[in-house]
């Protein structure tokens, strides 16, 4: 099942594979500061998604919000970095998702992994509600890491694409967390994408109404469907949300070639 449209498809392939074949040419570095500076975007950016008033400095004397704003990014930059260094595709169990959960939000937690929330949960501005506790534990997260691992098996970049955005879009969708869920499921994303030399979408905080209205209808679409066979179709909804991300990684990877071929000139 092929959640993006065929131009967007064709895109992605071609540009990853010129960025592969080039992989070891004399403007490798240069790719690599620009992919770094997209990564450091997508974490700056994912804190102020949920934070969009905190830099606003005309509207807090002295910024007296800085220290607030500088350690929620760099728990977000060590929940990445703890998350590239410890992933595989065939080992990735509950623990990891829980200790990048525990490393951005570490003094919510009394150890290194976050604890799943133990009460229903409301979603605001949602027109869906997460799973009770008890169905979240024992059947939507067992089922999401397994499904998780049958997508990671997939070899084709686009694939690899989709198998990212689904992990994004469940973790949001259960919210199994106290706190911290948005972050979490883009950080997943991001250590999923990186793993396989795919750029991180940068979703910027103005976009974030954008964002949250094609999450909201993914996950309404999804739960009418109510399966995770990746076979069942896609619906409306799922389809806004795979290639509005899709087309952020599109964007991305623009980035990367543009200044590669500044670089060359």
């Amino acid at each position: 099942m092929k959640y993006l449209s065929k131009p967007l498809m064709n895109e992605l392939r071609s540009k990853y594979a010129v960025l592969k074949t080039a992989e070891h040419d004399p403007w490798a570095e240069c790719r690599k500061i620009v992919s770094k500076k997209i990564l450091n975007n997508a974490q700056v950016d994912s804190y102020r998604i949920e934070h969009p008033l905190d830099h606003l400095n005309f509207s807090i004397p002295r910024n007296s919000k800085k220290k607030a704003i500088k350690q929620g990014i760099k728990n977000i930059e060590d929940a990445f970095l703890w998350g590239v260094n410890n992933f595989h595709p065939e080992s990735i169990n509950e623990s990891f998702i829980r200790e990048i959960a525990g490393r951005i939000l570490p003094d919510l937690y009394d150890g290194p992994l976050a604890q799943y929330r133990s009460s229903g949960v409301r979603i605001v501005g949602a027109t869906t509600i997460p799973p009770d506790s008890y169905k979240l534990i024992n059947r939507e997260i067992p089922e999401f890491i397994d499904s998780l691992k049958t997508q990671l098996t997939c070899k084709d970049v686009v694939n690899r694409i989709e198998t990212a955005i689904f992990s994004h879009l469940q973790i949001a969708r259960m919210h199994p967390f106290p706190d911290g869920n948005g972050r979490t499921a883009r950080t997943l994303q991001d250590v999923i994408l990186y793993y396989y030399g795919i750029p991180s979408p940068v979703i910027e905080p103005g976009e974030r109404y954008t964002y949250y209205s094609c999450l909201d209808k993914a996950v309404s679409g999804w739960m009418d469907k109510k399966a995770y066979d990746i076979h069942n179709g896609a619906t409306e909804g799922e389809l806004l949300l795979y290639n509005f991300i899709a087309g952020k990684i599109n964007s991305s990877f623009d980035n990367i070639l543009n200044k590669c071929l500044k670089c060359k000139r």
